[in-house]
């Protein structure tokens, strides 16, 4: 929740509040964070300079930001992710090889299916969404 916590604040001020709504929308109210689980969180993460609290405006409400140390940790954090992706790339036809053979070859079809889609060039985001969601529909025929 910390890593979603910073990814959100980098867009804007939130308050703990926003937050809390944001991954109950987010989860199709699925996962509500409590108040005991999240502001505790959001005070650790102010403790480590990661985030600072800022005026809202409204008394009852205290905002968040991102803070200069909290943009660097999430640019490593993601581009560690980055460099992840791009060994299970090289790595895929082992991958699949492993998860993809046996009873359920489909789990195999979908790694392929996320990686042809992470390795298409910009500007196919359109098509791509248009093939998924064909798909998609398709199998909620089934």
């Amino acid at each position: 929740m910390a890593l979603y916590i910073l990814h959100t604040l980098r867009q804007e001020q939130k308050s703990g509040y926003d937050i809390l709504r944001e991954i109950e929308e987010m989860t199709g109210g699925e996962w509500i964070p409590s108040k005991g689980t999240l502001y505790p969180l959001l005070h650790q993460l102010e403790e480590e300079g990661l985030i600072v609290a800022a005026p809202t405006g409204s008394r009852a409400r205290t905002g968040f930001l991102l803070t200069a140390e909290g943009k660097e940790i999430l640019a490593r954090i993601m581009a560690m992710s980055t460099e992840s992706h791009k060994k299970m790339t090289h790595l895929r036809h082992l991958v699949i090889a492993i998860f993809g053979s046996g009873s359920c070859p489909v789990k195999g079809l979908l790694f392929e299916i996320k990686m042809l889609v992470d390795d298409m060039p910009p500007g196919k985001e359109r098509k791509i969404g248009e093939i998924l969601e064909h798909c998609r529909d398709e199998l909620k025929k089934m």
